[in-house]
């Protein structure tokens, strides 16, 4: 294999395994294992890692995009994201600015976004884990056996994505792309997606919003609210809005026991919905 291809295989495979994607044949490769990997395809040459070939060694590409992370502060970037964010007027110019926005790092190998599903006028508002895989290809927001678990839960409080005002869910991913880790530690997409997650809740303004696991719990800054302990039957808020947490759907799945906590806090918002419809 001439140098120049088996070193470009090299960098683009470590690219991968650092970047954090998340493919099964992928794990456990790094930079010092990687000519093993390369042998058991026949192609591997063990005297270029001995001499420390790395993707940094290669010669740098111009860049493209006037968002690089490399030539603008942190700063710079999460200001651009806000910008993109605020300008956006109504939800569908807000999910054209995200996929505009070109700072996302797992956008770029994204195979596609998944997007809100429901009507916008629910009255809640559900904020939803990253899709994975299954999810991106289908876009919907849970797929298969997490998808089937999804529906069960709100339908057991009378909720659905198709339902109706009172009786509806709109279901908006925290992320609207599989997440993987970035190299740039300091800056990752969860920190860049904040902004366009809080204006989609301007936006919408739901009477209610619950927040599927930790990570929308962390992109609307409620670490203080939610601490993550075991307790059921708590209720935060976002801006004077009721907010309720549920355990990660795939966590259920893994953990049956997890369903109470969900269970009960679905139990208070249904309460709360009730007690707004007497007073109405």
């Amino acid at each position: 294999m001439p140098d120049s291809i088996n070193n470009a295989l090299i960098a683009t495979l470590i690219d991968y395994t650092e970047a954090g994607t998340d493919e099964p044949w992928l794990y456990g490769i790094n930079s010092e294992n990687i000519s093993g990997v390369l042998h058991s395809f026949g192609e591997a040459r063990t005297d270029r890692l001995s001499r420390g070939f790395h993707k940094k060694n290669l010669p740098e590409l111009p860049e493209t995009s006037d968002l690089s992370r490399k030539n603008r502060s942190i700063g710079d970037v999460i200001s651009k994201a806000k910008e993109f964010a605020n300008n956006a007027l109504d939800i569908k110019s807000l999910e054209q600015s995200i996929q505009d926005f070109s700072g996302f790092y797992a956008l770029k190998g994204s195979i596609g976004m998944v997007l809100a599903s429901g009507k916008a006028n629910a009255s809640v508002m559900v904020i939803s884990e990253p899709p994975g895989r299954a999810e991106e290809l289908e876009s919907v927001p849970y797929a298969g056996e997490a998808g089937v678990l999804f529906r069960k839960i709100f339908s057991a409080v009378g909720l659905s994505i198709g339902g109706t005002k009172r009786a509806g869910i709109y279901v908006v991913p925290s992320i609207p792309f599989r997440l993987v880790k970035s190299s740039n530690r300091e800056l990752s997409d969860l920190d860049l997606i904040k902004p366009f997650v809080k204006r989609h809740i301007e936006l919408l303004a739901p009477k209610y919003i619950v927040l599927v696991g930790r990570i929308p719990i962390d992109i609307l800054d409620l670490s203080e609210q939610f601490n993550g302990q075991a307790e059921s039957e708590k209720i935060g808020s976002y801006n004077g809005t009721p907010v309720i947490e549920i355990e990660g759907i795939n966590l259920m799945i893994k953990s049956p026991e997890r369903k109470r906590k969900t269970w009960n806090n679905l139990k208070l918002l249904r309460k709360l919905m009730e007690k707004e419809r007497e007073s109405s």
